[in-house]
């Protein structure tokens, strides 16, 4: 194997992206539908997704600090991948227990879960930009992942007497082998960029990356109300309009695959990503389409049409997120970015989180959904006003320097 990844080293980060999000899609996509059917209230979802985030949150502030150079950042992956995978095995085999153990166990997966993509989002980032190799057609590979989870999951569920547990078991093991193919993904020797100014040898400034700031609000505002809705999203349709469990693992299957079709597209329009004020536009439009579905309550085919354009969505979201960061930020720091970017999402997870999970107990799932759409519309325009300005205030800056030039 260690033979293989240094030989056809992009093509197996690609497998290495295949096999972990397999991982991940037979433990998150089922996860809520789980703890509903185990008889737990919105509150306590909500508490468990305001937690999840919350451990990814200190897992991204204290593994930052450990993540210094590749070699260390791929050591990192290995031990993550590890705990990762006992704990799944252990959510699978240890059955019908109290609600604070699956709090736990979640936790434990989701402290390291975060750090592992950010590291290997940062190694592959790397990669790539130092080879002009496309992310898009390797981050394919966790999308087509997302497709054959919620497929052969909602199967499993729908057709047979297994049970959920046997889901989060296959999940321990795709963790496990994607911890081994990590552990022999080959060293890079990266040249440092000799124009990073001495302040930001070290660390990243903010205050010198406007760009980047307004990318956080946008993270804040939209996208993290996005990745929590969509928890509440899978037990509103189950629980409130009665789609099954196979059928609801098929939507989110379609959904996936409009991504990696979307994916495709993406592949060959290098040009999309250079406008943030359009990729902001675009994103948050589409990912506002679930909570407007919900917030109207429509008949579940307008439902189910607009549950799939996320995935147009977050096809552009994957692809952009290390694309933009790569253009604005100096390439040593990519790893440190990508962190800073998660910890801006799972705050805004975590207070989404414990607010809608309060807010469902004595309101309706269309109220709620109302306002999530609201504020989500508002980051959006925001994030939007913010890009634009500071595009025009660029433009203004290089055209001075042109004409300040001696002639």
């Amino acid at each position: 194997m260690k033979k293989l990844a240094n030989i056809h080293t992009y093509e197996y980060l690609k497998a290495t992206y295949l096999v972990r999000f397999l991982g991940d899609a037979f433990f998150y996509t089922f996860l809520y539908v789980f703890l509903t059917n185990q008889g737990f209230s919105t509150s306590q979802s909500g508490l468990v997704s305001a937690l999840s985030p919350l451990a990814a949150l200190i897992g991204n502030i204290v593994f930052q600090k450990l993540a210094k150079n590749l070699d260390v950042n791929r050591t990192l992956m290995v031990i993550f991948g590890f705990i990762e995978m006992s704990a799944a095995l252990l959510f699978g085999l240890i059955t019908d227990q109290p609600f604070i153990y699956y709090a736990i166990v979640v936790t434990i997966v989701s402290l390291f879960n975060g750090p592992y993509y950010s590291l290997l989002d940062g190694y592959s980032g790397t990669y790539i930009s130092q080879r002009n190799k496309q992310y898009s057609s390797m981050r394919l590979m966790g999308t087509i992942s997302y497709v054959i989870g919620p497929f052969v999951g909602g199967l499993i569920i729908g057709t047979t007497n297994i049970g959920y547990n046997a889901l989060f078991i296959t999940s321990g093991l795709f963790f496990f082998l994607a911890t081994i193919m990590s552990f022999f993904l080959p060293k890079q020797n990266i040249e440092i960029n000799r124009d990073i100014s001495p302040e930001e040898k070290t660390t990243i400034k903010l205050k010198k990356h406007p760009d980047l700031i307004i990318y956080l609000i946008f993270c804040f505002f939209v996208l993290s109300l996005s990745m929590v809705s969509d928890n509440f999203f899978s037990i509103y349709l189950t629980n409130e309009r009665g789609l099954s469990t196979a059928d609801y693992g098929y939507l989110i299957s379609a959904t996936i695959l409009l991504e990696a079709l979307s994916f495709v597209f993406i592949i060959f329009r290098k040009n999309m990503f250079r406008n943030p004020t359009f990729a902001y536009l675009l994103m948050g439009i589409l990912v506002m389409s679930r909570p407007i579905g919900v917030a109207f309550n429509l008949p579940l085919p307008f439902i189910y049409i607009l549950a799939i354009m996320r995935g147009i969505a977050w096809a552009y979201y994957l692809v952009f997120n290390v694309k933009f960061l790569a253009r604005i930020i100096p390439l040593k720091h990519l790893t440190k970015a990508l962190f800073i970017v998660s910890i801006s999402l799972t705050m805004g997870r975590i207070i989404a989180s414990l607010s809608i999970g309060e807010f469902l107990k004595t309101t309706s799932y269309p109220v709620v959904f109302s306002v999530i759409t609201g504020i989500m519309a508002l980051g959006t325009i925001l994030s939007a006003g913010l890009a634009e300005g500071y595009k025009r205030k660029e433009k203004r800056a290089d055209k001075a320097a042109l004409l300040n030039e001696p002639k």
